[in-house]
């Protein structure tokens, strides 16, 4: 039992009625704790997963990226579960378009990484779910963060890479949404402008003064999530712009993760 228990990550429960079901035939134990366990996923598949692991790989001018989740630490620590991560980015990586989710995927490779997270799923008696998927060509500075949960993609051209490190650094400790002010949704820009300018008029701010000082305290709020506006986590007496060559232009970022 504990042999199989070892191979399998199954409850004590399980593996006891799965040696019994098999004649304590290990290989045949193993095949019915598959069974069950990928006949059991759909009714694990509401349990919340909040460990896992995030990392980007670069190969042959090819970035592919992957968040896969599980419901406890112990097993997203387990060496079994970073073969699977292993496994499927892998699998990931062989697409030959740009993927940004995993209905992007070949249905060919996205029904072989799902047939593997299942039994994985029937082994360990969690819920696991890829939540993160992507694949390109496109030119970037890759950082994956100590710890495998943070990953962070810097999209950029002129510059260098180490001017395009530190800003994988910043994004993967302050988690912007936009890169810059031209980039944020005009709906929220609506909503702010709006606020701010009831909020001047209630205070008796002159009418001729009120969309310059709305202007102002837009570009306050939202400074934080704005990657170029945000203060260096290395410098706090610059900006992120401030620190940018000439040459450089930051086309967007993707932070995954958990």
């Amino acid at each position: 039992m504990k042999k199989l228990r070892e191979m399998t990550f199954a409850p004590i429960k399980d593996c006891k009625e799965a040696l019994a079901e098999a004649g304590d035939d290990l290989e045949k134990a193993q095949e019915v704790l598959k069974k069950k366990g990928i006949a059991k996923a759909g009714t694990r598949a509401e349990r919340e997963t909040k460990e896992g692991i995030v990392k980007v790989v670069e190969n042959n001018g090819k970035i592919a990226g992957l968040k896969l989740l599980c419901e406890t630490d112990f097993v997203a620590k387990n060496e079994n579960f970073q073969g699977l991560f292993d496994s499927v980015l892998s699998q990931i990586a062989k697409s030959d378009k740009e993927v940004s989710s995993f209905e992007d995927l070949d249905p060919t490779i996205a029904k072989a990484i799902d047939d593997e997270v299942k039994e994985f799923m029937g082994k360990t008696g969690e819920n696991m779910n890829i939540s993160g998927v992507l694949v390109t060509t496109q030119k970037a500075f890759v950082y994956n963060h100590p710890g495998n949960r943070v990953s962070s993609l810097i999209f950029f051209e002129g510059g260098n890479d180490e001017i395009a490190k530190e800003l994988a650094l910043q994004v993967t400790a302050m988690n912007p949404t936009y890169v810059s002010f031209d980039q944020v949704d005009e709906k929220e820009i609506a909503k702010l402008k709006e606020e701010f300018s009831a909020e001047l008029k209630a205070a008796g701010k002159p009418e001729a003064m009120i969309a310059q000082i709305v202007e102002g305290k837009i570009k306050k709020a939202l400074a934080d999530n704005v990657l170029l506006e945000q203060e260096c986590i290395r410098d706090g007496s610059k900006k992120v712009k401030e620190i940018l060559p000439a040459d450089m232009k930051v086309t967007k970022f993707i932070r995954m993760a958990i």
